[in-house]
């Protein structure tokens, strides 16, 4: 009964019925109603420089960055709010050329200031600097042009500067401690505007003064809070136009024999893997960490937990196909095995009583909750006791971010390179102290020789150089294992065609195509068009 409760007044909140919803000839564009991530409630934050509790499209649909990078297509950029980047100093002066005529959706105009405010604003609050950019210093040069300098080299870090911080207005972001501000009111320079907010439903609908001309086509997007129970009876009744899902047998439930309007796209996003907190004492040991790898029987997490929808992660945690440049030689055929006497061996100088682990998940992730439980029988094979919890997302976030766990399941995205990815499980300087939330690096490894490999890195934009640090980083994941790899993470997404089309696809992989996956769910929508056109 609770269930139906629930479904019921997601229904009345996302006011649409089942599949239907084609536009007819002359009637207005239909909403699209989207699950992004499982939640019962929402809380009123649209401040893109927060870590934790920001709603889906804040980052993308209301704010933007300087230029779009397509992940599934490495090397491929796009103009956005910036038209240019030009290099000088070495690496350490990048100057942008931005795009005129912009404006903030209260009409004022987007100019040079806002993005060096920007990047003030992270220079002055060190934890709004979300991937540990080294930023010295950042002016405008004209109203069309800004100036940042960095402390060291920074080529590889285009993507983090330009490419995922959100730009925001500086005459209203400057009355505010951007580190408290929950923003309930946003105005950005994005395709949409908030129009609506409530703990069970927020609306966006478009800015009509957008600088794309004639885009977006979809005037109005909502988002419903469903539970996970609530999101698989959604799909299956046709409620939710787009969604960012673990749906357990996606045929019966899902698609239901209509492939040519229930459509389904699970490009790689990364890598999922096993988090060991490294400042716990036992889990710090590398030996440890080998045991439990050897003893993870991840062929039976893909096949049974994830339900075959994605493959086994390489050793390294380099995203393959794409990334076979990037492998070290040594290991480049390397794969898993499960070696469950190996790992007694491991296992024998330390004290069984101190084999005993919480293993944290976010309860509304299914697959990590099933993959949890078969990794908790594995361990138990080897003498290691393993306690699962299941906790809110929003509690699971802040935990992991903050080092307060045992063992975790979580997912480190993609980038423009396999650079992105290993910096963010291996910098030391995104390894905050323990209860400080951090943007990456949550085991909190800090090793010299991986800070240098990553700096070498991003001190050259020679491809040659950079593959050889990169190589000498799945070298160290191979050997030293500060972060377990399980499987690659798939960009979950489920659309219908029914009343829009234009959506992403293996054919035209033109964005992720998920919906929790930003700035990349507003270029999804701006390339969305009504059926039948």
């Amino acid at each position: 009964m609770k269930r139906l409760t629930i479904i019921a007044v997601v229904l009345v909140l996302a006011g649409c019925s089942g599949g239907g919803g084609q536009k007819e000839p002359g009637a207005a564009a239909p909403p699209l109603v989207v699950h992004a991530i499982d939640s019962g409630t929402f809380q009123e934050n649209f401040n893109p420089f927060h870590l934790e509790g920001v709603n889906f499209g804040t980052t993308g649909m209301i704010y933007e960055t300087l230029e779009y990078f397509n992940k599934l297509k490495p090397g491929e950029t796009k103009p956005w709010l910036a038209l240019s980047h030009a290099w000088s100093n070495d690496g350490k002066t990048l100057t942008f050329t931005l795009r005129q005529g912009v404006k903030w959706t209260d009409g004022k105009p987007f100019t040079a200031d806002d993005v060096v405010f920007t990047f003030e604003t992270m220079i002055k609050h060190p934890e709004l600097n979300k991937s540990a950019v080294e930023l010295a210093g950042a002016k405008a040069l004209a109203p069309d042009k800004v100036q940042l300098d960095f402390k060291s080299t920074s080529y590889a870090k285009l993507f983090n500067i330009s490419g995922s911080t959100a730009i925001v207005p500086k005459h209203l972001f400057e009355k505010e401690n951007a580190v408290t501000f929950t923003n309930p009111k946003p105005v950005g320079t994005g395709p949409y505007k908030l129009a609506k907010f409530s703990a069970q439903l927020y609306e966006m609908t478009k800015n009509p003064d957008y600088w794309q001309p004639g885009k977006p086509v979809v005037p109005t997007v909502r988002f419903p809070a469903y539970t996970a129970n609530a999101v698989q009876t959604g799909l299956q009744q046709g409620e939710i136009d787009w969604a960012g899902a673990f749906v357990p047998d996606i045929d019966k439930i899902y698609v239901q024999g209509k492939p040519e309007i229930n459509k389904y796209y699970f490009p790689p996003e990364g890598v999922v893997a096993l988090l060991p907190n490294l400042t716990h004492p036992v889990l710090s040991k590398p030996e440890v960490r080998q045991a439990i790898s050897l003893a993870i029987d991840r062929d039976k997490i893909v096949k049974v937990a994830e339900r075959g929808y994605t493959k086994v992660a390489h050793p390294t945690g380099i995203p393959i196909p794409g990334g076979e440049a990037f492998l070290p030689p040594a290991y480049k055929d390397a794969a898993y095995k499960v070696d469950i006497a190996k790992a007694k061996e491991l296992l024998k100088g330390v004290d069984p009583a101190q084999l005993k682990f919480q293993l944290l998940v976010p309860s509304p992730f299914t697959d990590w909750v099933n993959a949890a439980q078969l990794i908790r029988e594995d361990l138990a094979k080897v003498g290691i006791t393993v306690e699962t919890r299941g906790v809110a997302f929003q509690d699971w976030v802040s935990k992991v971010g903050k080092g307060s766990y045992d063992l975790s399941i979580r997912a480190t995205p993609a980038g423009a390179s396999p650079y992105f990815q290993m910096r963010s499980l291996l910098f030391s300087e995104l390894a905050k102290p323990v209860g400080t939330s951090a943007t990456g690096n949550y085991q909190r490894w800090k090793d010299a020789a991986s800070d240098k490999l990553i700096h070498d890195y991003a001190a050259t934009d020679d491809l040659a150089a950079q593959q050889k640090a990169a190589q000498g980083l799945g070298t160290i994941m191979v050997e030293k294992q500060p972060v377990l790899p399980l499987f690659y993470s798939p960009a979950w997404a489920q659309f219908r065609t029914s009343k829009y089309v234009g959506w992403p696809s293996e054919q035209d992989p033109y964005a992720m195509p998920s919906p929790y996956t930003s700035p990349d769910a507003a270029v999804v929508l701006l390339n969305l068009r009504p059926a039948g056109t």
